[in-house]
């Protein structure tokens, strides 16, 4: 009878339970509203026009869209640039296509748009940002201009500075300086496809003017290379060496840079094997100016004939300029592509 009453017990106390949990109902999981994507981010980026230059992109959060949208407002630049200067007819016979093409592909590419407006931005997901940008064409322009007068000066300034200084100085300076002013071309292809009021030809004159003043300076270079009886091996290596690559090798010292290299041996004999130590005295001068040399030493072993020590002191001077160039083994500045 006990255990009877038991199991009543413990079934009518599983029965209350039960009915207990049977009688709440479970609230309903709420289901995520789908988030809405703004149809601009889907849309076509509305046309550049002449005050105003867009971008957009998508990318992992607000600071790498915007500067996406930047490489793409620039990309786009790029691509308007090129193809303008594909059919400009004014320059063609003056520079290398080939080359202001890739130089135009690297300028516009480093540009640097600072004044831009971030017109509209959504957070798509925790690992996606959308932002559209604008920029004011004529405040870009306008900083664009300023840097380029800016070099422009700088450029007529160091030219100015090269007065009076020696041949070697003013031909390194001019390349370098014909380089910079190259460099502005793209620029000024940019700012006159922004900008239809401005003087494109005068700039370009600029660069071409810059241009021709190397090659002038460029002509009028020329070196005399003399020396002593026992130098002239390598008098002749130098010579081979500067004409091979372009330079005016003249037989007059008469407004040229001298090279003037002055050869001495000394014998010594160790055991029985005897060592010639060759020294070359190498200077350079511009008009009485002295603007360069070096002293080189080059040992060899002697078998007792002057000739043969000559030709392979030259040969090892030659080998040398070969691999460390003309200006570390003789001492000068010479701006060598």
């Amino acid at each position: 009878m006990n255990i009877l009453k038991s199991f009543l017990l413990l079934t009518s106390t599983a029965i209350f339970f039960s009915a207990c949990g049977g009688g709440s109902s479970a609230a309903p999981v709420a289901k995520p509203t789908p988030k809405v994507v703004p149809k601009w981010i889907n849309s076509i980026l509305p046309s550049d026009n002449e005050k105003y230059m867009y971008g957009m992109s998508v990318e992992s959060d607000r600071k790498s869209a915007i500067d996406a949208a930047l490489r793409d407002m620039v990309a786009k630049l790029g691509t308007t640039i090129e193809s303008s200067y594909q059919s400009n007819e004014e320059v063609q016979g003056a520079y290398s296509k080939s080359v202001i093409k890739n130089q135009i592909k690297s300028d516009v590419s480093k540009i640097k748009i600072n004044n831009y407006e971030v017109v509209k931005s959504h957070k798509v997901s925790y690992r996606e940002f959308a932002v559209m940008i604008k920029t004011d064409k004529q405040k870009l322009v306008k900083g664009l201009k300023e840097n380029l007068e800016t070099q422009k000066k700088n450029i007529d300034q160091k030219y100015l500075s090269l007065k009076g200084m020696d041949a070697l100085t003013r031909y390194n300076s001019k390349k370098e300086l014909a380089d910079e002013a190259s460099k502005l071309l793209s620029v000024i292809f940019i700012i006159s496809d922004l900008d239809k009021s401005f003087d494109k030809q005068k700039n370009l004159n600029f660069v071409s003017t810059k241009q021709k003043q190397f090659i002038a300076e460029s002509k009028s270079l020329k070196f005399y290379v003399s020396g002593n009886k026992k130098s002239t091996k390598f008098v002749n290596s130098i010579k081979n060496y500067l004409a091979q690559n372009g330079y005016n090798v003249s037989s007059s010292k008469k407004n040229a840079v001298h090279i003037k290299v002055d050869a001495s041996d000394n014998i010594s004999r160790t055991s029985s094997v005897y060592i010639a130590v060759v020294t070359i005295d190498v200077s350079v001068f511009d008009k009485k100016q002295s603007i360069g040399g070096k002293s080189i030493i080059i040992k060899k072993r002697y078998n007792g004939s002057d000739a043969s020590l000559y030709k392979n002191a030259s040969i090892t001077m030659e080998q040398d300029i070969k691999k460390q160039g003309i200006n570390e083994v003789i001492g000068i500045n010479l701006n060598i592509d």
